[in-house]
């Protein structure tokens, strides 16, 4: 849990340095899971495996298939000996070999599951800190990808959760990825943050970074007989008669 922002959000290095990735205040290091190392030893491992399993299925066959050669050289390609020495080693090597490929494959795509996973959490707690509202941008520069990186992985979340995540443009052209349930953390903690933006539009209460609020108009004012400030009353005085006039049922009682 960040101190900060008070999200459970993942850790991003930069050189020795660990930062929040949902408002990047400086972090201890190991405080959480970081998106830079979440899911690298597993794909790492998973790869070097399925390299040992490559080498291991070539050897072993070209293994095989020499001691086939050789034996056939001496006792004759009819023998038996040429396929009882060299068909058990080939099938060993093929059976070990599909089983590290297999398993290195499995391996890798657990860490990626897991960079998934980690990143995913990284998305939503820095949704939570900016109102539901997310550029690739803005994560691009949280966890230390490029933009495209970004781009991508937030538009894949955009079509795995069409739901929960939702793809604007603001009158300037700007990309927004919009979170719907992303604002139930700041909402607890303050429930004016209910407000969201609309039309690719930022909240009221949520003004976008370059952007000036207006003040609404004032009401227009003249100056009594005394000089002093008096407030104009923008309303129709035909609504004021109207509104005094008893209704139909109370005058014919009257009449």
């Amino acid at each position: 849990m960040c101190p900060r922002c008070r999200q459970n959000a993942p850790i991003v290095y930069r050189g020795v340095n660990a930062f929040c990735t949902a408002c990047g205040a400086p972090r201890s290091v190991l405080a959480n899971t970081s998106v830079n190392l979440a899911g690298q030893p597993s794909k790492v491992g998973g790869q070097v495996t399925r390299v040992f399993g490559w080498i291991v299925l070539v050897f072993g066959t070209l293994l095989a298939a020499g001691m086939f050669a050789a034996c056939s050289s001496l006792v004759g390609a009819t023998a038996a000996a040429p396929f009882v020495l060299s068909i058990p080693l080939a099938i060993v090597s093929w059976v070990l070999s599909y089983f590290l490929l297999k398993g290195g494959k499995s391996l890798e795509k657990s860490g990626e599951d897991r960079q998934k996973a980690t990143r995913t959490q990284a998305v939503f707690a820095l949704a939570n800190t900016r109102s539901g509202m997310v550029t690739p941008a803005d994560l691009a520069q949280a966890i230390g990808v490029t933009p495209k990186e970004a781009d991508d992985f937030l538009t894949a979340m955009a079509k795995e959760n069409s739901d929960h995540v939702s793809i604007e443009v603001d009158d300037n052209g700007t990309i927004y990825y919009r979170f719907a349930a992303a604002m139930w953390t700041s909402i607890a903690s303050n429930p004016a943050n209910w407000e969201r933006p609309h039309g690719g539009q930022m909240a009221p209460n949520h003004v976008a970074p370059g952007r000036v609020r207006a003040a609404p108009p004032a009401q227009p004012r003249v100056a009594d007989t005394a000089g002093q400030n008096v407030r104009v009353d923008a309303r129709d005085p035909l609504e004021d008669e109207f509104a005094s006039e008893p209704p139909e049922p109370a005058r014919r009682q009257a009449r």
